[in-house]
């Protein structure tokens, strides 16, 4: 697989990666957080969001790779091990840097059930768990699946 296209495919992740890591190292001074914020625990909901995102686009880049294709569950597992890492990292530079946030177990949770639905939502996608992304499939490079 040529440079170029390897970069085309492992883009869009690093994209993802380096805005959840810029939005999540944001001083909190700079946002207005209301109660309502408080009241209904908006922020583990944004985790999970974001977590589903960067765990679906890692699923489809790493599938697009074929990296451990013949191996599902434990490109799965390899998956939500980086993301828990990532998401523990996020949480302890937020502590450490003293932004005005804190870290906290229940965000971590949250970045793990994101990562998981991030895989549910793959599944429904591609009609399969992460590994490789079917020829046929609607959504697949067609490219990179015939040539490789």
């Amino acid at each position: 697989m040529k440079k170029s296209r390897i970069f085309s495919i492992i883009s869009p992740s690093l994209f993802v990666v380096i805005s959840l890591t810029f939005l999540f190292l944001w001083p909190v001074d700079d946002l207005e957080v209301s109660s309502w914020w408080d009241t209904y625990k908006i922020d583990k909901l944004i985790h999970i969001i974001a977590f589903a995102i960067l765990s679906l686009s890692i699923s489809i880049t790493l599938s697009k790779l074929r990296v451990l294709r013949d191996f599902n569950y434990r490109l799965m597992a390899l998956i939500l091990v980086v993301c828990a890492i990532y998401g523990t990292i996020l949480e302890l530079l937020q502590q450490e840097l003293r932004m005005g946030r804190s870290a906290e177990l229940l965000d971590i949770v949250a970045d793990c059930v994101g990562v998981l639905l991030g895989f549910v939502i793959f599944r429904v996608v591609y009609g399969v768990f992460p590994g490789v992304i079917p020829a046929d499939s609607v959504n697949s490079n067609r490219i990179i699946s015939e040539h490789d």
